[in-house]
């Protein structure tokens, strides 16, 4: 891809999100420009958006770590959208759902990592990623995106991933023996609305942290003080309406998010 087409798109998609609207492709950028179509490709997107942003990577979230949704994304491994620190919200949060498009609320398993993830030839393994893994932590992902659902998925990867916000819960230092496929309950406005399992994240989310470390490079390297989210534990449920927001995932903890 060319510099300067990933120029284009990444100008495009950082101004579309910071005015929670989607890009009209055909009439926002030039006829000739070329779109992503492999995930080298949108990490070159992805890390342009980011130096226009003008803010830190506070973590990533990873995605596609079952092999045959790799196909989608142009590649061959799991990919990752960046968190950019603009975006992230410490629970208890309050955030305006004016600042996004479409957004879907998800429950995530994540991790804080203690020490860098450098690549490297050889895989890593649990144990190792374990020993890098400084805390574990409940966590909403806002889920939202400047292209459409249906847009090819070089292009969604790109768009970091499909990241509206991120709002991390405290980390959770003592975590070895915690249940990491423990049960998650979504509450809104007093009503349980959703209950899911970190089970669905390969049986064991802590493996979505090795599957990144292991397919790397990304638009960035792993480092110490990222926080890894690992994919929605529950079904996404759709932010319409301004309302109080609560998610219990048992002895890892408890996030909050007021929307207005």
């Amino acid at each position: 891809m060319k510099t300067e087409d990933a120029a284009r798109l990444a100008g495009l998609l950082h101004a579309a999100r910071q005015e929670a609207r989607l890009v009209d492709l055909l009439a926002e950028l030039p006829a000739d420009t070329l779109l992503p179509t492999t995930p080298d490709e949108a990490y070159q997107v992805q890390a342009e958006i980011v130096r226009l942003s003008g803010e830190a990577i506070r973590g990533w979230k990873v995605t596609a770590l079952k092999e045959e949704d790799r196909a989608a994304y142009g590649g061959t491994r799991p990919v990752a959208g960046p968190l950019l620190s603009g975006w992230v919200f410490p629970s208890p949060a309050e955030v305006p759902l004016s600042r996004f498009v479409a957004p879907l609320l998800e429950c995530e398993f994540a991790f804080l990592l203690g020490r860098d993830l450098p690549p490297r030839e050889t895989p890593y393994t649990l144990e190792e990623i374990a020993d890098a893994v400084a805390g574990m932590l409940p966590a909403f992902e806002i889920a939202d995106g400047r292209v459409p659902p249906d847009a090819p998925g070089a292009l969604r990867l790109a768009d970091s991933m499909g990241n509206g916000a991120f709002i991390p819960g405290t980390p959770v230092t003592d975590w070895r023996a915690l249940d990491r496929a423990g049960p998650v309950r979504l509450v809104i406005d007093g009503i349980e609305i959703e209950a899911g399992s970190g089970a669905r994240i390969l049986g064991d989310p802590l493996k979505a942290v090795q599957h990144l470390a292991n397919a790397q490079p990304l638009c960035a390297p792993l480092r110490a003080g990222h926080i890894i989210t690992t994919g929605t534990a529950t079904t996404p449920v759709r932010l319409e309406r301004a309302g109080r927001v609560e998610a219990d995932f048992g002895a890892v903890g408890r996030v909050g998010l007021l929307t207005l």
